[in-house]
Parts: C-alpha cells; structure tokens; sequence
C-alpha cells in the first residue's frame, strides 16, 4: 500500500531527473540534423563513447541496451539511471505473487483473443474477482470503455459476476454484443448469460452509475460498484478516478491507463499543480513508447524519418525561412524520389539533380540518430511513472479513505502498459 510521502518522495526524484533531461525529451527528432541534436542534448563523454562503439552497439542494440554495459561505461550509466527513475525504481510498487499463485489457469472465455489480450484479461479478471470477493454484498463491475466485450465477458461467464460495460464507440459495442452471442452459444450458461450487460454511454464525471445500473439489473438496487478499466484511454483514465472519489457506491477500483498522447488533464494531483509541474505534448507522445519493444522488435527509426530529418537540413541551409507544417507524410522508398516530392508539396524548386541526392544520402550516416531515438526512448517509463504517480497522489490526497497500491499486473516485455492503479475504500 502507498502512502502521500512515498509518493511524493517517488514524484520529487523523478521531477528532478526529467528536468535535467528535458531537452532530450522536448527535442523534437526531425530536427536531429540541423539542430544537432548530437553535439547539443548528448553529454560529451557519453557521445564521445558512442561515437568510436557506434557500429558495434548498433548491430548488438538488444543485448547491450537490455543490460551488457560492461564495455560501455558512460550509456550503461545513461539506460540504468534512466531505469531507477521509471516505475521499476519505485520498490512499494507490488506484484501479484502475494495475491494470486505464480500458475494461474488458464481461462476457460478466452476464445477470438490474442494471447496479448488474454494475457491481459486474464490478470485482470482475477484481480477484479479478488476485489468483489472482499465485499460482504453483491457488487457490480463497471467497465469503462468495455470496447469489445474482452474482460466484461470473462468476469460475468467466467467469474459469475454481473458486469454492465460502457462503450461510446458503436462498432465495438456491435462486435461485442457479437462476440457474446457466440460465447453464449459455445458455453451454454443459461445460468450467467444474463450477468452481462453493454451500453453505449460516454463515461463522464458526474455519470450517475446507480441510474444505469438499475436499468441493467433492477435486482441488486442496493450493490458496490467496482469500476474497472483495461487500458482506458487518455482522459478516461483520469474520468475514471474522478468518479471513484465522488461517487460513494463505487468501493473498488481497478485501472490500468494507456495512450498518455491522448491526456489533457494533468496534473492530477494538487501536490504537482501547486509546484506548477506540466507535461507537454512531446513528452506525452515519449510515454507511450517502450524500450523492450523498439528493441525486441528492432523497430528502429524508418527510412521516412530519416528522409524527412535530411530533407529540413538541405532546405534549411537553402532556404532558412521555409514552413515544414504543411509538409505531413510523404511514401517514398528512395531519399531522391522523397526529397522531389515534399519539394513540390512545399512549392520549392528542386535544386538537387537525382544523382546528388543519390549520393547524399550514400554517405548519409543513420547510425546516430537510431542510436539517439534509443536513447530517447530509454526516457519513457520516468514519464510514466510521473503520470501514474499523479493519479495515485490524487487518490491519497482526496480525502476518501481507502487503500490504494500500484500494481505491476502485466509481463511487460507482453504489454508494456502494465500497472494497475487499485483503490479499495473502507
């Protein structure tokens, strides 16, 4: 369990560090060459290391960045600190060995699911069910952006327990009055098909939960609700835990945020809005990706952006004043077709003949900005963690009394947004 000045400790170091790797953070990457982002953002040492290993770290980027420092000083010291200050630092931060076994069965209505999403839903589903279960009368979950039905189902076929869902977009809410039609016939449980409810409804703050309910299951007028979220997205994440302190029926929730891009409202917390702490959109868009993927995956920088990075330094040494806005996304395979297309979109002339641009980009060298994308992204999860421990803060300072712990739900290397914020009241 988390208490404000574990919190506050946690907020205070990770602050501390994003704002001396702030310019690496506000950067913005298609600038990397004619703003040399290289020599500007990178500390000297570290990029003096960088520079003789680069070859070397680049065709070993997994097994060096995911801990193999031992001939590279000075980016082993980058990536760790990077690391100390993501959710990973944090040690009240539980896991769910405590509360569940390590071997968990496998789910009986995990049929039309990735094993991404059943991993998901089945972590979940167990943990909202350990919530209910603590309650001494009927309680209701509530599932924010139920999108096509995936833990809503499992909780009421799987789990026995009447879940009503909440979905604005309408081509989910169909799929998964669909996917629960065909459930109900492979399953046959007469028993709990009516334990499973959908609406579409826009989940705003003042959303009166008991009216809705009662519509869907007019037999529990006195039942707890437990919200839950499975990767709520942007502000729903923050609705969410707005009602969860306003509405005194809701006694638990269960919320695991994602698209951090999509966030208008944060801070949270009144302890970050009174240090005026604020979070721009390129940090934003920064939260939301992840090292273990962009390594595992080996999705580094595309040709795109290399070609449009190249592009603004040849231009702007042409032609300073020129706009990039209009620009937008350009499908080229080569760097010279690339290169005459945004020039008409930008009513430019073409001041470079096809065999020049054939060999700038010959001896264009990619390997610095790839390496430097990593780096960046290596500043992730302090972001993250930033965000979460936020909405946690809000939590503890609203005054409604309850427990509230942060919980690493997911295998991260499975899905990266992988913490649960979880708030029981008493």
């Amino acid at each position: 369990m988390l208490s404000r000045e574990i919190v506050q400790e946690a907020l205070r170091k990770r602050i501390a560090f994003l704002d001396k790797v702030q310019p690496i953070v506000e950067c913005h990457v298609v600038d990397f060459l004619w703003e040399n982002h290289w020599q500007k953002l990178l500390p000297e040492a570290l990029r003096w290391e960088l520079e003789e290993n680069s070859v070397k770290i680049v065709e070993n980027l997994q097994e060096v960045f995911s801990g193999n420092y031992s001939k590279f000083e000075q980016l082993g010291q980058f990536i760790t600190n990077a690391g100390c200050h993501s959710l990973q630092g944090v040690p009240e931060i539980e896991g769910l060995d405590g509360i569940f076994p390590k071997d968990l069965q496998n789910l009986k209505v995990s049929d039309f699911m990735t094993p991404k999403k059943e991993h998901e839903v089945k972590k979940t589903s167990q943990l909202i069910s350990w919530l209910c279960k603590k309650s001494s009368s009927t309680t209701v979950v509530i599932d924010a952006g139920d999108g096509k039905g995936y833990l809503s189902s499992c909780l009421a076929f799987e789990y026995n327990l009447p879940v009503l869902g909440l979905e604005t977009n309408a081509n989910y809410q169909k799929s998964s009055k669909n996917r629960i039609e065909k459930l109900k016939k492979k399953w046959k449980l007469p028993d709990r098909e009516d334990n499973y409810k959908s609406l579409a409804v826009t989940v705003t703050s003042d959303l009166n939960l008991r009216e809705i309910t009662l519509k869907s299951f007019p037999k529990y007028p006195e039942a707890n609700f437990c919200l839950s979220g499975l990767h709520t997205c942007g502000d729903l994440a923050v609705t969410c835990l707005e009602i969860f302190t306003r509405d005194p029926d809701v006694k638990f929730l269960c919320n695991i945020g994602c698209c951090y891009n999509l966030l208008t409202k944060f801070p949270m917390s009144s302890f970050l809005s009174a240090q005026g702490v604020t979070m721009t959109d390129r940090a934003r868009m920064l939260a939301c990706q992840s090292l273990n993927t962009i390594l595992r995956e080996k999705s580094l920088p595309s040709n795109s952006l290399h070609f449009r990075t190249l592009f603004e330094q040849l231009v702007k040494a042409k032609h300073p004043d020129s706009s990039f806005q209009q620009l937008g996304k350009i499908k080229s395979s080569t760097f010279s077709d690339y290169f005459q297309r945004a020039c008409i979109k930008m009513n430019l002339p073409i001041f470079h003949s096809q065999e020049e641009l054939d060999e700038i980009f010959k001896n264009y060298n990619r390997t610095f900005l790839d390496l430097f994308y990593v780096l960046r992204a290596s500043l992730a999860g302090a972001i993250e963690a930033v965000i979460l421990l936020d909405r946690v803060h809000y939590l503890l300072e609203s005054g409604v009394q309850s427990k509230v712990h942060l919980i690493k739900l997911f295998d991260y290397e499975i899905s990266p947004r992988c913490y649960a914020i979880v708030a029981e009241k008493f």
